[in-house]
């Protein structure tokens, strides 16, 4: 029974105009846009300058480490090669006053200035 209502009703409505309210034409839509510029207050025009001027100071800021960090890495470098160096000489070094301080060595030139060696006064030190 509501069905049948339904029915008598929808003869009674003009679908013409119902069309006409949901159609939409291209014209008709971009007639109806309009854009809006809005402007640029004061406190955005300062806090856009004041963000650019915080992120030039980081980047130079950044660049400036970077650098700082290179001459300090090439720094290190140098010292760690002159470390290398001095190890290598000391080395050496105590090579060359193992073979100087050899007893045989030491006999030798005693028996060449007619020295003797007295076992009593000889006295062994370990460091």
């Amino acid at each position: 029974m509501a069905q049948n209502n339904y029915a008598r009703r929808s003869k009674s409505i003009n679908w013409e105009k119902v069309a006409n309210v949901f159609s939409f034409s291209k014209e008709k839509a971009k007639s109806d846009t309009v854009t809006w510029k809005l402007p640029i207050s004061k406190f955005e025009k300062k806090l856009m300058s004041f963000c650019g001027l915080i992120l030039i100071c980081l980047m130079i800021t950044v660049i400036s480490g970077k650098i700082s960090l290179s001459n300090s890495q090439h720094n290190l470098e140098t010292v760690q090669s002159q470390s290398a160096s001095m190890l290598n000489k000391n080395t050496i070094m105590k090579e060359e006053i193992n073979q100087l301080s050899n007893q045989s060595r030491l006999n030798k030139i005693a028996k060449k200035a007619d020295l003797s060696l007295n076992p009593d006064s000889i006295r062994n030190v370990n460091k």
